[in-house]
């Protein structure tokens, strides 16, 4: 109960519990995990925690805080409505969020396409040296996909594509409270991933990659070796330069955040050895989350994007590139309001290998007309099974946060 977790917290200064007793703190959490009687304070510590991995560093012992704040908001959660409760709202919510990645994906590619980066083992190889598993959000963006399956193909890698729905590692599932239902979901995919027998798994999700790598699935532990996208690129920069093809003249600012160790040398190390690119260091708040949409302190992420989009500016970049996905997502409806683009960094390296896919989501969300939107998407949605009409009010929220507004 040192409390030194709690002293490195970045999100304390944020919340009413600036000043309060580290191991006082500390010790609710414990007690909280334990099914003890709690103060409260250990609580507000669990539901403050943005997953930076600040804590992981600072503490002394060879003990994950960020876990066991997780483990204490699924208690939380569990104390709120019963094990029966959580159960039944984490799947309601798992079929919503796997309808939305259906429709949005279904805006922007073929359902073939959808089929084969989805599919558990079907029409895929049977055994691969990488397993790319690209979580689910990723299906919103799916341009980042084809463009590392189009780096990995340039590269000789052999691989298989795993990703979406059927492919879940649980995390929203643990968030629900629902931690029985969660590690199912892991523990059947990391078997999915094992029956290709490859000798890693290369990730993009930073949520995935805490969720595999420090989070012990239902059943036997797996020992299969899982490494970020970033690292992954990281180790073949000789063999990236000798395929650029063409060079990128852009002054980059990279967009940060601490959670997984060495990606943000990783990332700049691939970046570097982009020709014609130069990379300019910006002052941001890196320990504000891990990623940026489950930053849910406002005050918090009004700050940190207040930060980035004043420091980027006076660098004078022309380019802001987003390392997770998720970050980009939720930062690329910003081109239309700053003095520079807004990209995903593999969009950047696939550039100069000559590789290029439309950011439809990004278009989708610089359009700001819905009607546009289901205009241009609708052979898409079509071929999905969708009728354009139909969806317009979800995708309208998806996109924009409310329903289309009635035609003038």
């Amino acid at each position: 109960y040192c409390g030194e977790c709690f002293k490195a917290c970045p999100m304390v200064p944020y919340t009413d519990l600036a000043g309060a007793d580290p191991e006082r703190v500390t010790r609710d959490v414990i007690d909280l995990i334990q099914d003890k009687e709690v103060r409260g304070e250990g609580a507000a510590w669990a539901e403050a925690c943005m997953m930076s991995g600040l804590c992981v560093d600072a503490c002394p012992e060879p003990v994950n805080p960020r876990t066991m704040l997780a483990y204490a908001r699924t208690k939380l959660r569990i104390k709120e409505d019963g094990v029966a409760g959580r159960k039944a709202e984490s799947g309601e919510f798992f079929k919503l969020f796997s309808q939305t990645l259906k429709l949005v994906a279904g805006t922007q590619m073929e359902p073939e396409r959808f089929r084969h980066l989805t599919a558990v083992r079907r029409g895929k190889k049977s055994q691969a040296d990488i397993v790319f598993y690209f979580g689910c959000n990723l299906l919103q963006t799916p341009h980042i996909v084809f463009t590392v399956l189009d780096v990995f193909e340039k590269l000789n890698v052999d691989y298989v594509v795993e990703g979406g729905a059927a492919n879940c590692c649980g995390v929203n599932h643990l968030r629900a409270g629902d931690e029985e239902g969660g590690g199912r979901m892991k523990a059947n995919s990391l078997s999915h991933f094992a029956a290709f027998d490859p000798d890693k798994v290369v990730t993009f999700c930073p949520s995935c990659q805490m969720q595999y790598t420090e989070r012990p699935p239902l059943g036997k532990p797996t020992d299969m070796p899982f490494e970020h996208i970033t690292r992954f690129l990281a180790d073949r920069v000789d063999a990236l330069k000798a395929l650029y093809v063409r060079p990128v003249e852009k002054r980059v600012g990279l967009h940060e955040h601490t959670g997984l160790p060495g990606v943000n040398e990783d990332v700049r190390k691939v970046l570097r050895s982009v020709p014609g690119l130069e990379l300019v260091e910006i002052p941001q708040l890196v320990q504000n989350g891990y990623q940026c949409p489950t930053l849910l302190l406002e005050a918090a992420k009004e700050e940190m994007k207040e930060t980035l989009f004043r420091e980027a500016r006076a660098a004078g970049i022309d380019t802001l590139a987003a390392t997770y996905h998720s970050c980009y997502r939720e930062l690329c409806g910003e081109e239309a309001n700053q003095p520079f683009a807004v990209c995903n960094f593999i969009s950047l390296v696939g550039e100069a290998m000559g590789i290029h896919h439309d950011a439809y989501f990004q278009r989708f969300r610089l359009l700001g007309d819905i009607q546009r939107v289901l205009d241009e998407s609708r052979p898409f949605l079509r071929s999905n099974g969708m009728d354009p009409e139909s969806v317009r009010d979800a995708l309208s929220n998806i996109l924009y946060g409310a329903p289309a507004a009635e035609p003038s």
